[in-house]
Parts: structure tokens; sequence; C-alpha cells
């Protein structure tokens, strides 16, 4: 089969053999992956896959089940399904868990499908289940035009009106509340911490994946009980706060990954995501914001535009070249 491998942080089409899917595993033809920048950081040799993964890139995929293997009884030869992968993404085919795979809601297309798991299932593990999130509470999202913000943006908007997010400039910020959320910060030009405290605006939850400067003013604007998540630290993986403010407000701190979990806490929260999104999505309430995909021989070009920030949503490959 063909795949995506890398040297020297260059990435080039390559081929190699597929082993037949193990027990409880299936084979899928991959149609669609996601870009992702743990795979800028793997491509760098800053986060290598976790022990018995694939070496090869790419944390999700969409495509159609080619292979059963021993002890799997989810799907058929056939089904079109999506999947969160631990590696192997960037390839024709990927062998996977039968537990980290859901079938493709019927109003999205093979190409679409590769923009959905690894944003849905990590806006659904921080924010509904380690924040506890309640409907109507007032949520920040920073990084608002990201994969992960619009994502966040086009689910919770279902569940509360209270949704603020910050972004990196006024067309970012427009397409936010084009999006669904009530008020876009541009960070380059105006304060957040400094906006919730003129807007007199306590925040119940906040999901970060810029750390660094941005732990200290988190932690003033938040409620009392709030909750603050990271799910990365672009800025930097030190901060410096006042722990009081943690102490006295009763806040809780935390954070996570997917790519290390295990096929069976990653199927908990698979389960989840098909009963409580993807009605969501067959009812038209929830779409992905795809900004531009692209075919297997020009990756490059892909990370590059991943690299530069500059796009709104997520950044596809399109494995079978349309």
């Amino acid at each position: 089969m063909k795949f995506i491998n890398f040297k020297n942080e260059k990435l080039f089409l390559d081929e190699c053999e597929i082993e037949s899917p193990k027990e409880n595993q299936i084979q899928i033809e991959v149609h669609s992956t996601g870009v992702n920048r743990a795979d800028i950081l793997q491509k760098k040799g800053h986060y290598p896959p976790p022990k018995g993964e694939s070496e090869i890139i790419g944390l999700e995929c969409a495509g159609i089940v080619c292979k059963i293997g021993p002890n799997s009884s989810k799907f058929k030869v056939g089904d079109k399904v999506c999947a969160i992968l631990g590696g192997g993404g960037y390839a024709e085919f990927v062998n996977v868990d039968e537990r980290q795979v859901m079938p493709i809601p019927s109003n999205v297309s093979l190409l679409e499908a590769g923009a959905l798991p690894e944003t849905i299932l990590t806006v659904y593990e921080n924010i509904f289940n380690i924040s506890e999130f309640k409907n109507n509470e007032v949520v920040l999202i920073h990084g608002g035009s990201s994969g992960i913000g619009t994502t966040a943006i086009s689910i919770l908007k279902n569940f509360t009106d209270q949704l603020y997010v910050t972004a990196g400039s006024k067309d970012k910020c427009d397409n936010c509340l084009k999006l669904g959320a009530k008020a876009a910060i541009n960070y380059k030009e105006e304060d957040f911490e400094q906006y919730f405290i003129d807007q007199k605006i306590k925040v119940d939850i906040i999901l970060d994946m810029v750390g660094g400067s941005y732990f200290k003013k988190n932690l003033k604007i938040l409620n009392q009980k709030g909750r603050l998540t990271y799910i990365a630290a672009l800025e930097s993986i030190k901060a410096e706060a006042n722990l009081l403010y943690i102490m006295t407000k009763q806040l809780k701190v935390s954070g996570s990954t997917l790519r290390s979990r295990s096929p069976e806490d990653k199927g908990k929260i698979v389960n989840q995501v098909i009963e409580h999104i993807w009605p969501l999505i067959e009812q038209g309430k929830y779409k992905p914001t795809i900004f531009q995909s692209f075919n297997m021989e020009d990756v490059n070009l892909a990370h590059e535009l991943m690299e530069s920030s500059s796009h709104i949503g997520k950044i596809l490959l399109d494995i079978k070249g349309g």
C-alpha cells in the first residue's frame, strides 16, 4: 500500500505491506484523514506513537471497511466508517480496534468524515466529561478558529448561547461569530482577561490549547467552581499562577490527550459521541468546518498550511484523490 513517510521533517510517498487485522480489529480502506498539529510534532520527532501503534502519522480517518479481524462483530465489509487512531491515518489502509470506530452519519461524505473523530472526541471528553458542562453555562474557547475551536463552537451552540472565543484576526473572529459564538476576541488587539473584567462576565469553563501566559489570566476570569481544561500548550508548557485563586474559588484544572489512551477508554468516548453528537449531525445541527483538502502528493503543502495557522477549521488529506 501507499503511505506517507517522513525524514528530516519532510514528508514523501512510500510503499509497504499492510498486515491483516488482529483480534478485535477491522481494516479500513482510507478515503480521508484529518491533518492535526500532533502530526507536525511527530514529523519533527517530538511526539512518537504509543507502544504498539503504527509508526505512520495520522490520528483519524474515514473510509470503508474492507476486512474483519477475529472476534470483531460491530461492522461488516462495505460499511462506511470513521475512526480515532493511535497512528496510521496517512495511508491507503489502516487496522484499528473496532471500539474506536464509528459509522459515518448518512448526511456526511467520506471526505468530510475525515474531519470528525479527533476534534469531536476531544471536545466531548474535555467539555462534557472532564468539565461536566451544564446547559447554558458560560464557555470560553481559546483558538476558536482551529479545528478544535470550530468544532467546539458548532457543537456547544446547541446547548448554550454564552459561548466566547479568542482568535488571531478579524477574519477568524468573524467566522467564529458566523458559526455561533456570542463574542470573538481578537487576542492580537485586545486582552481577553480585560474583556471579561470590563463586561463583568464570569466564565464557567475554559478550553485552552495555548498554555503559558494564559494560565494566570484564565484563573482570574473563572467563576466560582470554574473548570479549566488543557488540550495543548502551543505557547509554553510552563506557567506561573497564584494558587490562592484555585483554592478560594474552588477551581478545577485538568488536561487530557487521546492518543495514548487504551481502546477501551477511547471506546467509551466513541459510544457517548454516537449517542449524543451523531444525532445533531443527522439533524443538520452540526457540520464540520473544512478549510481545504489536499491529495497525498501535496501533503507537505498541507503541513505548511497547518504550521502557518492561516486556516479556519480542519485541513484534510484526500487519500483517494477525489
